[in-house]
């Protein structure tokens, strides 16, 4: 036999072997890390936290399923080029197309989405370990913090308040704000960085927020347009504006917890947080597992990792702390009741505790959901296409010590944004494009003439 022929010979043996093998070897071995023992598994997820709140879960993960399960767990973070909105309809999207979109876990973003897409039935049911379920109320401030079919959860919760530079107010003889109506002030004019609620949803919760801090809606909008008519601008995002009194270019900014307490602990020489007592509502964060999730065992796992002990842990301790972060304080209030009471006074500073009595304020989650979107545009069209134009107005108010004919042309709303029937028919028409132009350019032509009156007058 020549040299060819053995040659040939062999690799048909080999062939013969590898068949033979693929059909006997059990279908678990190739995910087994044969050095180590453990099990590999893989987790993708989805999610607008950022690249830190992203390391603490993935490393704690990381180490917690090698300890209690010796799995080796590689982590893909999805990023689809913008917030929970974007998100949203990436997801939305890829169901149109398939049963699965090939993500695991959704993970932050506000309650919004994970409401839509539960309605949708693009949310698989969660198994809550009871021990964890147990620390969670359903409903807390008139928010829900879980969904009733389980199909999302809070993992952590966001409040809002404002950050203001202390030294530029001492310099400038001006007292800091207290409440929400004290950024409204006169003297603030010009000195309060805010976001633009259609590219923040941190902005569009914390306007809702202000306005149910009064009992009716026109006295709701006539805060709001006090505190907006005082911006020197609107950033895009929510911490772009937080950052603006760290570094002078504005002395208050609206801020949701997470960016005040972050900025508030890099200058505390400098930068005060506040939550206003009795004007601050807490909601959820959820987390969910996406339908059909290519790998929903570990997505189940993760799920109730965040939700344990020593996943609360990491939102609330302070970066260094044995049972906090490894790298980053993530600043954030956990979502689980017992945290408070475990690791009070081990908290990271200006974090307090939501469940104390009065801590917050009792929201209408039903007025927040119809108001949602149809607000954020309404902002819009008063406050930032009209920017010059309100800050002109604001300046007469101010130089006519707010005379009251002034003040009630400034308030007044547009007639067909006056009742919550009002709300429902915009929602729709907000919907399809042409008849959403007609109703925002239709806003932004009134607020223009209504400052011009007042300006002129």
């Amino acid at each position: 036999m020549n040299y060819r022929s053995q040659t040939s010979d062999y690799r048909f043996q080999i062939l013969v072997f590898l068949a033979f093998a693929a059909i006997f070897v059990p279908a678990g071995c190739s995910n087994k890390n044969a050095a180590a023992g453990r099990t590999i598994k893989k987790l993708v997820i989805i999610s607008p936290h950022n690249e830190d709140i992203q390391y603490e879960f993935e490393t704690a993960f990381k180490s917690y399923a090698k300890h209690n399960f010796e799995w080796d767990v590689s982590f893909e973070w999805r990023n689809v080029g913008g917030g929970a909105s974007a998100i949203q309809q990436f997801i939305e999207n890829s169901y149109l197309q398939s049963q699965s979109c090939g993500v695991d876990v959704f993970f932050g973003g506000g309650e919004y989405p994970y409401q839509a897409l539960a309605e949708q039935g693009l949310l698989e049911k969660l198994e809550i370990e009871p021990q964890a379920l147990a620390q969670i109320p359903q409903q807390f401030g008139g928010m829900p913090f879980y969904d009733p079919d389980m199909r999302w959860i809070g993992s952590t919760l966001g409040g809002f308040g404002f950050i203001y530079n202390s030294k530029l107010l001492q310099e400038m003889g001006v007292l800091p704000p207290e409440k929400w109506e004290d950024m409204g002030r006169a003297e603030f004019f010009n000195l309060i960085l805010l976001a633009d609620p259609t590219q923040s949803g941190s902005a569009a919760a914390a306007y809702e927020m202000i306005l149910q801090t009064e009992p009716n809606w026109p006295s709701g909008w006539a805060k709001l347009l006090s505190i907006l008519s005082n911006a020197k601008r609107f950033a895009n995002n929510a911490g772009e504006a937080a950052s603006g009194p760290a570094v002078g270019e504005a002395a208050i900014a609206a801020s949701i917890d997470f960016y005040g307490i972050m900025r508030a602990a890099e200058a505390p020489d400098k930068l005060v947080y506040i939550n206003p007592s009795g004007q601050t509502g807490y909601t959820p964060d959820p987390i969910a597992i996406l339908k059909n999730p290519p790998n929903k065992d570990t997505a189940g796992k993760f799920v109730n990792f965040v939700l344990s002990p020593e996943g609360q842990a990491l939102w609330g301790l302070p970066a260094g702390h044995p049972d906090g972060p490894k790298r980053s304080s993530l600043n954030r209030p956990p979502i689980r009741k017992d945290f408070y009471d475990k690791y009070e006074g081990q908290m990271l500073k200006g974090l307090s505790n939501p469940y104390v009595a009065a801590a917050g304020m009792n929201m209408n989650a039903e007025l927040r959901r119809v108001r949602y979107g149809v607000l954020n545009h309404l902002v819009y069209a008063a406050a930032i296409a009209n920017l010059d134009l309100m800050k002109q107005a604001k300046q007469a108010l101010i130089k006519s010590n707010f005379d009251a004919a002034k003040l009630a042309i400034f308030n007044e709303l547009p007639q067909n944004i006056r009742t919550i029937d009002d709300f429902k028919a915009a929602a729709v028409k907000l919907k399809e494009p042409r008849a959403a132009e007609l109703l925002t350019s239709g806003w932004t032509s009134y607020f223009r003439e209504k400052y011009r009156k007042i300006i002129g007058s």
